[in-house]
């Protein structure tokens, strides 16, 4: 192992106590060193730290310390070192009292610590000692701590360094500054480190917090286990492009002398725009993807007001709001000539699902398409509605702003229903769900599949599922009963879904292997329908995405084996979302009534649900397939 320029810290002097003492170098290398345990670089480590400290001291002058310290004199290789204590203190321990004469006092002693009686035994503890001892002073004269502009290679074992300098990482700094903004799974991008790699590099660097920093909780748990809140709360408020929990108002812009405020006290408890934004939110309760949509375009048209167009929200005028229409039809996809504004584009837009703790965090992932712009629109414009109400504002100036978009030049992407798996498809992911081998995770998603294609749920509806919310109804012919379930769906909005005799055998599957009684209203009402691998815990919106998107990933994978590229294009770019579209999809072609999917799906207009039943462009390419192969005849 190459180990020129690697520096020695205090981790490093105490792998080397440690074994002076006793220890073995198995247990010392588990507990300071970020290869683990790994025998053979633990001794070229410790065979390197001996022979610097010996040059180091020979440096100095110290030729007794350095023929001291390069001794061999621990038998932590074969025997674990025994601390002796001496005769008054094993009395006090052994014998407080003094019931014991001190001849047999001295003999139970030498029974315990035989030791104790071995010149040679004697000896070599004293030499130890006085290597501790040496210790002390190697490490003021040797010992540094590292600083973020140290190179990886002067810390860490050469292979680590190499894995971490291929990931883009070649400095402390670097290692730091990564962490940080990637959290808790940062090593996914370091070739061969994986999770346990990774935590003794987090072991690491904590211990030298006092040089380097603490590092937040986010780097430490995974985001499942940690509250948001807390995590932003980690965050340094600035005026800058952040989150709005995060964002510090300059005093003069803050809202609270507003232009456009209404002249008189306000109908809420607001002093300024931040809090008339929360006040609002307050009201959108329910729902939490809801609020998280609109507390998303509140966020994101005070950040234009503060940052882009140094104004308050409640000073902007109709002219702002025209300009912020333009701004975000443009954004993401105009050229640098047509982009009149103060602020980069690329300074709004980050990576897709970039955690909002993250310095990398920005408030767009990308250019909006015509109809998300007016979404916006509609959502912001809802705001200032609301505000003029409850006289925080005098006017609302999206009123006079046209619906013309300076850009919207987009292909749309509802010619025809294209996110739905087809009945053959559908076929195809059942017969590979069957195929998988059997493990808890195969077995939720053997429920997971037929009951979110079944019931037509969104993602949030089904990871809110719980047991309490089945029941069950007396069929009107016979003695029958049907099983419903009651889903909280957008708008706060509660509905009945029926459950199906095909999918309720395979929920009491599912819950026998979860360790639960088969059946479901024997359960505590809290019991999620969908939970963890751990049976227990409810799973979360992102755990299901991922777990879908997996197999989805998976079924493509198998296409691709079997040399059905195009085939399998559908399933690689399959969401959770595509099995909603898909029971309406199937729904309508069986020719259930539109009003009944509209139900079904909780629709608010029928419109949205009458995708679902037309079937105009399948069977005009079949008619003109029909033509060319007469043709071809």
């Amino acid at each position: 192992m190459a180990v020129q320029g690697r520096k020695i810290g205090r981790h490093h002097l105490a792998l080397y106590r440690g074994w002076l003492q006793g220890v073995s170098l198995k247990t010392l290398a588990d507990r300071y060193l970020e290869t683990g345990v790994d025998l053979r670089i633990a001794k070229t480590t410790l065979t390197w730290i001996r022979d610097t400290i010996r040059q180091a001291a020979l440096r100095n002058g110290k030729h007794g310390e350095a023929r001291l310290l390069r001794l061999s004199l621990s038998t932590a290789e074969t025997t674990r070192h025994v601390e002796i204590p001496t005769l008054e203190d094993f009395q006090a321990d052994r014998d407080p009292s003094g019931f014991y004469s001190e001849g047999e006092l001295i003999r139970l002693f030498l029974e315990s610590y035989p030791q104790a009686a071995d010149k040679k035994s004697r000896q070599r503890q004293k030499l130890i000692g006085r290597q501790i001892e040496a210790l002390v002073w190697v490490e003021q004269l040797l010992a540094t701590d590292p600083v973020p502009e140290d190179l990886v290679s002067a810390w860490f074992d050469e292979i680590v360094a190499s894995r971490l300098i291929l990931a883009d990482i070649p400095s402390i700094g670097a290692l730091l500054d990564r962490i940080r903004r990637k959290g808790y799974r940062w090593w996914i991008t370091v070739p061969k480190l994986g999770e346990k790699g990774a935590s003794r590099i987090i072991q690491w660097l904590r211990g030298y917090e006092s040089a380097l920093g603490a590092l937040p909780d986010h780097t430490l748990s995974p985001l499942r286990t940690l509250a948001m809140p807390a995590l932003l709360g980690q965050r340094i408020t600035q005026t800058a492009i952040v989150p709005i929990e995060a964002l510090a108002v300059p005093d003069d812009i803050d809202g609270a002398t507003g232009s456009n405020r209404w002249p008189g006290a306000p109908r809420i408890s607001a002093i300024n725009d931040h809090q008339a934004i929360q006040a609002w939110l307050a009201t959108k309760s329910g729902n939490t993807n809801t609020q998280r949509a609109y507390r998303k375009e509140a966020e994101r048209m005070l950040l234009w007001a503060i940052i882009e167009r140094g104004k308050a929200l409640s000073d902007l005028t109709v002219d702002d709001c025209t300009g912020y229409r333009d701004w975000l039809s443009l954004l993401g996809r105009a050229d640098s000539n047509e982009w009149n504004f103060k602020i980069d584009q690329s300074a709004w837009i980050a990576p897709r699902n970039t955690q909002r703790f993250s310095p990398d965090w920005r408030p767009f992932d990308g250019a909006l398409s015509a109809s998300s712009v007016k979404h916006s629109i509609t959502i912001v414009g809802g705001l200032f509605e609301w505000l003029v109400r409850v006289q925080y504002c005098a006017f609302n100036p999206w009123d006079g702003v046209g619906k013309t978009l300076a850009m919207s030049n987009d292909v749309p992407d509802d010619i025809e229903l294209t996110r739905v798996f087809s009945a053959g498809q559908w076929e195809f992911l059942m017969g590979h769900l069957a195929s998988m081998d059997p493990s808890d995770h195969t077995k939720r998603l053997q429920f997971a599949l037929p009951f979110a294609h079944a019931t037509g749920l969104r993602l949030s509806e089904l990871v809110d599922a719980k047991l309490g919310r089945l029941y069950t109804m007396p069929v009107r012919d016979g003695t029958n009963v049907r099983w419903m379930l009651k889903v909280l769906g957008k708008g706060a909005k509660w509905r009945a879904v029926p459950i199906s005799e095909r999918i309720l055998a395979l929920l009491s599957n599912y819950l026998a292997n979860r360790k639960l009684d088969p059946d479901p209203l024997a359960n505590p009402s809290d019991t999620p329908l969908l939970a963890r691998i751990s049976g227990i815990d409810p799973i979360s919106s992102s755990g299901l995405y991922k777990a879908l998107r997996g197999f989805f990933q998976d079924a493509a994978l198998a296409l691709h084996t079997l040399g059905k590229k195009h085939e399998a294009t559908a399933f690689e770019r399959a969401s959770v979302h595509w099995l909603r579209h898909t029971c309406g999809s199937h729904m309508g072609s069986s020719g259930v009534p539109v009003n009944l999917i509209q139900k079904l799906l909780g629709h608010a207009s029928v419109a949205t649900t009458s995708i679902y039943t037309e079937s105009d462009a399948e069977r005009l390419w079949l008619e003109v397939t029909d033509l060319e192969e007469n043709r071809a005849d």
